[in-house]
């Protein structure tokens, strides 16, 4: 009796058993990417005469960004971008201006959302300085002036990773960022949405 006890309840506890051994195929703590997006709903505009060159960008024109997985399902992400920038070039003159966000955050890839193993759609949100830098040159003269407002992104997207070191990925983002006390073209109304197509390089993880 005994031993059909103890047999019954290995063949009970094996399930349990096997499930605790078995490899989580969705974690991706201790992976890390680096990727590089770029915009695809902004707009650009370019001319060119005698008196000189000019080029303009409006919306989320690139980013950078790097992502390290703490948790199975949780990234810290640092991330650089270009929302704006214009730029004029004339004889004896040159200007730039630009709009640049500087953020940290977290992205979440819950298990729930997965497609597959390597389709993994996500949640991000992320807050930091948007800084808005201007610089001149007339003549002999050169000015420079930099400006900063807080700021937060969230974003919805999905990564691919289509091999071991390479991914392709899709981001939805919102940035809205508080007014700035000296406004111009380009960041009176610095929020908005922004749309990117990524491609990366992961590594680690298992």
């Amino acid at each position: 009796m005994r031993i059909k006890t103890f047999v019954a309840a290995a063949v009970l506890g094996l399930p349990a058993v096997a499930s605790a051994q078995s490899p989580d195929t969705l974690s991706l703590e201790g992976r890390n990417a680096l990727s590089v997006g770029f915009g695809l709903n902004g707009s650009s505009s370019s001319s060119a005469s005698a008196d000189g060159t000019a080029s303009h960008s409006d919306g989320q024109v690139a980013a950078i960004a790097f992502s390290h997985w703490i948790r199975p399902t949780i990234a810290f992400e640092v991330t650089a971008a270009v929302l704006g920038a214009e730029a004029t070039a004339a004889p004896g003159r040159t200007y730039n201006n630009s709009l640049t966000p500087l953020l940290l955050g977290f992205s979440v890839s819950p298990r729930s959302f997965a497609i597959t193993r390597t389709l993994r759609p996500y949640l991000s949100a992320a807050v930091g300085p948007y800084i808005h830098t201007v610089s001149q040159v007339s003549g002999g003269s050169t000015s420079n002036e930099v400006e900063s407002s807080a700021g937060a992104r969230l974003g919805v997207g999905a990564n691919w990773f289509v091999a071991r070191h390479f991914l392709v990925g899709l981001e939805g983002d919102y940035h809205a960022v508080h007014k700035f006390d000296h406004p111009d073209a380009l960041t009176k109304d610095p929020s908005g949405f922004g749309l990117l197509f990524k491609l990366g390089f992961a590594w680690g993880g298992k």
